[in-house]
Order: structure tokens, then C-alpha cells, then sequence
């Protein structure tokens, strides 16, 4: 069954903010500090060097999004070049390796706040709440009739109540302390570790920034796509980076950097523990709005759950997964398998990996499929006479080489990343997972080959059984 236009420009714009303000609210902002080692300058400096970095990037999306309406956007752009052996890979890091895991950090990021509100403090607590709130969702979306387009706009709305009292209480409680002269000069006098500092945290903001581009994996059912497409990219991507610079500011505001870590010096939960740890702000306001908070994760799982799914359908109906996937139910028309696949895939890496793991492997992931629909784009733009040129040659030749340099410092970021936490921690098993997890990410482009050969072999076998029982 096909996929219906059923989303306008409003629901399309609040469904790529609410993907996007999600995990990063809880997650980022911690680990930004983190790799900036708590310096308030060098974290502002990194949000506004991630936002800037990502704005090429929509932009170029845009252009390739109008050109081709067609829900699976990076993965169906490359189809069309007929990459056949890069469409794969492409689907096999997306679906392993960025979908899922999108989805497991927003997952763990939830039952993390759910333990820090209930005292609770087990790990497996905080999974065992994030698996309940993804199986409900995925109930909600396949079983109530026009549940999912509406929702974008809701849950949207309602994720602006806890960035609101947070900056509520910032000009309320907030002080200077942050932005005095001894936390600021805090490794940045040293201009050459500043600037490897910056690496890394501006890595962690690119996981922040992820979501917007969640238009273009449902471009096939955008209403006027031509016309919403873009307007939405570019208007959703401006708001998201004036938002994330004034919390990081409103953040500092609230207490200082080494005053958002637990009890066990942990970094996921930096907003409560901020706004707790003030002793002129009430106890009562850091609960509430942890309470708050939960709605920014459940409307990212809402989202996630929309768009991440429909990569598997487009891989399905390519020929790339098995045709059952396409199937939709008939009350909702939502690929219910698709969505199976992903809750499958998904509680797989809620049980066995760490949030920092989780959000690593979707940081290398993204960097590493964003160099190849680069590639592509360039491709396109010169080779396919139906695409649809919104910038002149030069604009694109510099908004590509901002965008492949953005992937670059993504990339090498993330791997210091993981360096520096595992020497930070004394556990360099990190780093060498990190190196597995790319051997993996890059199998999949050999592992077309065999699958065709493997399809090769059964076709060859099935023949000539064909041709034995025609001469029995």
C-alpha cells in the first residue's frame, strides 16, 4: 500500500524541531562540557561553531529534497545515481547504526530522568522505563488514526514548557559565577589545547543539531513538497541554533559547569542536577522540571519512530530488505514491520550499551553518511538532467566544501571524543569499541557483494531445479 500526502508545512517544520530538541537537551549539553572540560566560552564558541557548520548542510538538503519529493532521502538520492552497493551501505549504517540508536538514546535518556526523579538510581531501572515508554508510543502511532501528524505539533508545544522554566529560573536565580575571570581563563589561555578542545565538543553538538533533516525522510507524503520542503529545512534549522545558544547560556546562568554533575560525577542528567545543586533555587523546581523534561523525550520518540521507519520502507520497496516490511495497517496506514524492526533493533542497544556509547556510534554513523550524500548531491547536480538547481555553481561549490568539512570535523572529533573519555574514565576499551563499531559500519559496503552473490547462487540453483523436474 502506498504512503499518502498527509503533512503540511506547519506539522513538517514542528516534526523537525521536535526531532531535533530531544536526547541533546539532557545529553549534549553534558557532554559539550565534558570535551570543553567545563570552560564556559569554549561551550558557547562550540554550539555556534556546530550551528554554523550545519546550515550548509540543510541548505544543500534542500536543493536535493525539491529535486526529488521521495520519502528515504539520502538513501533514495543515491538509488537514483544507482549506487546499488552504496544504497546498501548506506541503509546498513542507517538502520544499524543511526536509526536505532536515535532512538535508544532517547529511550535511555528518558529512564535516566525517570531514576534521577524517583530516587531510584539502577541502570537497569532506567532501561527497563525507556523500553515501556518506546512500546507505547509504537501502540499509540499503529493503532489511533491520525495520531501521528497532529502529534508533531503537540508535543512540540509542550517541550517548550521545560526550556521556558529553565530560562525562567535563569533570570530569576541565575548569576554571573560562570563568566568570572577564573573559570574563563580555565584552558583557554592555552590556545593550542583550546583548539583541540573545540574539536570534540563542537562533535557533540553535531548529535544535538541531528533531526532536522528528519523532512526529508518523509518528503513522499509533504504535501506541496517544492513549495514546504525548503521553507521548513531552513526556518527549522535558524530557530534550533538561536534556541540552543541561549540555553547553553541560560545553563551557565543556572550554576556552574562542574556544578551540573552528580553525586557519581555523571553528565546525563546536567539540567537537574544544575538547578539542584543551586542552593538559592528551591529543590521543587528541579523535579518539576525533570517532570517536564519527559515530554521533550517522548515527543522525540514520537518523532523518531515516524521518520526513522520509513527507511525501511524505501529499502524495501528498492529491493535492498524483504518485501514484508512495506505491509501498513489499514486504519492508520503506518508500515507496522517497519516499525517492528526499529523497537527490535532498538532494545537491543538499550540493553546492552551506555547512553555516551550509544550517542558515540550515532555521531560516527552520521559523519559517515553525510561525506556520502555529499558525494552524491555533487553527482546528481552534474549528471541528472531532471534535478532541480536552487543555487548558483559557485554558492554550491562553497556550501559543499563547508558541508564535507563539517563531516570531517565531526568525524575526528567523535574519535577524540571517545579518547579523552576513555583516558578520562582509565577504560580505553572505549576507544577500542569505537574502532570496532567503524570495522562494522564499513562491512556492510563488502557485504553487498556476497549478498548478491549469495542471491546469484540461489537463482542458479533454482533454475536448475527447474530444468530437472521439467526433465523428470
Amino acid at each position: 500500500m502506498k504512503l499518502q500526502k498527509k503533512y503540511n508545512f506547519w506539522q513538517i517544520l514542528m516534526l523537525a524541531i521536535s526531532a531535533t530538541l530531544g536526547t541533546s537537551i539532557l545529553v549534549s549539553f553534558g557532554q559539550v562540557g565534558f570535551q570543553a572540560q567545563f570552560n564556559p566560552i569554549l561551550m558557547i564558541i562550540a554550539w555556534i561553531l556546530g550551528g554554523l557548520l550545519v546550515i550548509p548542510e540543510m541548505l544543500l538538503f534542500s536543493e536535493a529534497a525539491t529535486s526529488y519529493p521521495e520519502n528515504g532521502t539520502s538513501y533514495y538520492w543515491i538509488k537514483r545515481a544507482k549506487w546499488n552497493a552504496c544504497s546498501f551501505w548506506f541503509g546498513w549504517i542507517m538502520v544499524l547504526f543511526v536509526s536505532a540508536t536515535a532512538v535508544a538514546t532517547a529511550c535511555l535518556a528518558f529512564g535516566n530522568i525517570i531514576v534521577s526523579i524517583t530516587g531510584l538510581q539502577n541502570e537497569w531501572y532506567a532501561k527497563l522505563f525507556g523500553i515501556i515508554i518506546l512500546l507505547l508510543l509504537l501502540l499509540i502511532q499503529l493503532f489511533i488514526k491520525k495520531s501521528t501528524g497532529w502529534s508533531q505539533i503537540v508535543f512540540t508545544i509542550l517541550k517548550l514548557l521545560p526550556i521556558g522554566l529553565l530560562l525562567i529560573i535563569a533570570m530569576i536565580y541565575g548569576n554571573t559565577d560562570s563568566f568570572q575571570k577564573d573559570t574563563i581563563n580555565q584552558n583557554l589561555s592555552q590556545i593550542y589545547l583550546a583548539s583541540f578542545l573545540l574539536l570534540p565538543a563542537t562533535a557533540m553538538t553535531m548529535f544535538a543539531y541531528s533531526g532536522m533533516e528528519a523532512i526529508t525522510y518523509i518528503s513522499g507524503e509533504v504535501i506541496e513538497p517544492r513549495k514546504n520542503i525548503p521553507r521548513a529545512l531552513i526556518w527549522s534549522t535558524i530557530a534550533i541554533i538561536i534556541l540552543y545558544v541561549i540555553l547553553a547560556i541560560g545553563l551557565l546562568t543556572v550554576n556552574k559547569p562542574f556544578n551540573w554533575l552528580d553525586p557519581n560525577n555523571n553528565i546525563t542528567n546536567v539540567w537537574y542536577y544544575a538547578i539542584i545543586n543551586n542552593p538559592k533555587i528551591p529543590n521543587f523546581l528541579g523535579y518539576l522540571f525533570s517532570g517536564l523534561a519527559t515530554l521533550i523525550f517522548i515527543g522525540s520518540l514520537n518523532s523518531f519512530l515516524v521518520y526513522h521507519s520509513r527507511l525501511i520502507f524505501k529499502m524495501s520497496e528498492e529491493g535492498d530488505l524483504f518485501k514484508f516490511f512495506q505491509k501498513t495497517t489499514i486504519k492508520t496506514n503506518m508500515p507496522y514491520l517497519a516499525m517492528l524492526l526499529l523497537t527490535v533493533l532498538t532494545i537491543i542497544y538499550i540493553l546492552w550499551s551506555s547512553l555516551f556509547q550509544v550517542t558515540n556510534y550515532f555521531i560516527l554513523a552520521v559523519s559517515v553518511l553525510k561525506t556520502l550524500t555529499m558525494v552524491v548531491i555533487i553527482y546528481l547536480r552534474y549528471r541528472d538532467p531532471t534535478y532541480q538547481r536552487i543555487y548558483s555553481t559557485p554558492v554550491f561549490i562553497l556550501l559543499t566544501v563547508l558541508s564535507l568539512i563539517a563531516c570531517l570535523i565531526t568525524f575526528v572529533g567523535a574519535v577524540i571524543a571517545m579518547y579523552f573519555y576513555g583516558k578520562t574514565t582509565k577504560n580505553m576499551w572505549e576507544l577500542w569499541n569505537c574502532l570496532i563499531t567503524m570495522g562494522i559500519m564499513f562491512a556492510g559496503y563488502p557485504l553487498y557483494y556476497l549478498k548478491k552473490y549469495g542471491q546469484h547462487l540461489i537463482k542458479t540453483w533454482q533454475a536448475k531445479k527447474k530444468i530437472t523436474k521439467i526433465k523428470d
